[in-house]
């Protein structure tokens, strides 16, 4: 039979999402493929008569697969996982096909027993224990992922894919440079392994070593020369070391490789901002938010361009400011950065409850942040409420100065993380897993 296939990505904020792709589908043809062979009808019910969840008397594994399917379908997780609970521990096409289906109604930890039980006996017991190790990393069990993927490649699993996996799980678990020696194992085993070198890339720049990320990205580039990536982590390297020339250079290259992408294009805006080319920088991130109007990213930064330039509230350049503002805050709702600037610019127009409510939720979202409430205390001044204004300004005084706020230069860095600030924009690319 044609199995299910997985493809993993990776999103800034280093969240993995798994999304699963069906040859055929789990509740018509794939199941009716299951082989009801003696072999595998040894899940069969024991009892001679027809048990509560609807099953008969020697149901078979197609049988078994196909009621927890329609429980599922019922909206019945927990019934639907007591029915595969059902499945002969040697079946291992089954428990394979139950842990597809696991995947797709997002019961991860579930899905990694069913992969576990399916590696025994299944077929490919590689593809088994690599969706193992995935559905652990997104039930965010990274213990048993880790533990997973080196069972693997101890056992002479040697892939880049597999070595990249455990390189996630170790970054989710806190354990850097173990997920820093994976992906170097990753870049040995396969020198193509684009999204080895961009992670590694991403963990030296955490360390701040911008000349060890500048090494690693010509390395990445020698191997693959038009990843528009790379290029973006080495401009970004050389913003880091105030190289700005350069990272220049490496930007404009990564947006003519990938002109659909929308990090270049805001790189570039934010290093003419850097080098004080105010009016450069407005008309690249407008450009930027032209030729990508779904990026949060690119709305947030072309307001700070027209602000910086001097955007009057009255003006022209000003209701473009206000806009690209509310267009973010639509785009990213978790996106701290621009509610707090939207509530900024709504309080100099004077429209005080709607900038409360834009700050205060800024600050929810970022509670070690001081200008949120500054401007809050503004407000509440504003309002004639000075008793709320006066706490506010006592908060204030008690924090720490350093607030965790995006500057260019900091912005590009986060950028260079695969993080956009905090939220992502694109999905990070992964090859698809290509076993029968």
């Amino acid at each position: 039979m044609e199995i299910r296939k997985s493809i993993f990505s990776l999103r800034s904020g280093h969240e993995i999402l798994l999304v699963s792709v069906l040859t055929c589908s789990l509740a018509g043809t794939a199941l009716g493929q299951v082989a009801a062979t003696p072999g595998e009808n040894s899940g069969a019910l024991s009892s001679r008569q027809e048990s509560k969840d609807g099953m008969s008397p020697g149901a078979t594994s197609q049988s078994i697969l196909s009621l927890a399917d329609r429980a599922f379908r019922d909206g019945d997780q927990k019934k639907a996982i007591a029915i595969l609970a059902r499945l002969s521990e040697n079946d291992g096409v089954s428990h394979f096909a139950a842990g597809a289906m696991l995947v797709e109604h997002k019961a991860y930890a579930d899905a990694a027993r069913e992969f576990g039980l399916a590696r025994k006996t299944y077929k490919d017991p590689y593809l088994a224990g690599y969706d193992e190790t995935l559905a652990y990393v997104n039930a965010e069990d990274f213990a048993n992922a880790i533990r997973t993927a080196n069972e693997l490649l101890n056992q002479g699993y040697q892939t880049a894919e597999l070595a990249e996996v455990a390189a996630s799980a170790y970054r989710k678990s806190g354990q850097t440079q173990e997920a820093y020696n994976a992906l170097r194992l990753a870049t040995h085993l396969s020198p193509k392994s684009e999204d080895a070198y961009v992670e590694m890339c991403e963990i030296v720049l955490e360390k701040e070593n911008y000349d060890l990320g500048m090494e690693i990205a010509n390395i990445g580039l020698t191997n693959l020369p038009n990843s528009e990536r790379l290029y973006v982590q080495r401009g970004v390297m050389h913003a880091m070391k105030g190289q700005f020339g350069e990272a220049q250079e490496d930007f404009a290259k990564s947006a003519e490789l990938a002109p659909n992408e929308v990090l270049p294009d805001v790189a570039l805006g934010l290093i003419a901002i850097q080098t004080g080319h105010l009016d450069q920088s407005v008309q690249n991130l407008r450009r930027a938010a032209e030729r990508h109007p779904d990026s949060y990213l690119a709305q947030y930064w072309l307001s700070n361009a027209l602000l910086r330039s001097g955007a009057a509230p009255d003006s022209k350049d000003g209701d473009e400011m206000l806009h690209a503002l509310e267009v973010s805050v639509r785009l990213n709702p978790n996106y701290w950065h621009s509610r707090a600037d939207l509530g900024k610019a709504l309080l100099e127009r004077d429209q005080v409850d709607r900038a409360i409510v834009e700050l205060q939720k800024a600050s929810d979202l970022n509670p070690k942040a001081t200008s949120p409430i500054y401007l809050l205390a503004q407000a509440y001044r504003k309002k004639g409420e000075t008793a709320r204004a006066r706490e506010l300004m006592s908060r204030v005084s008690t924090m720490q100065t350093e607030e965790r706020e995006a500057m260019p230069q900091a912005t590009l860095k986060t950028i260079g993380q695969g993080t956009e600030g905090g939220a992502a924009d694109q999905p990070k690319k992964q090859t698809p897993i290509n076993k029968p």
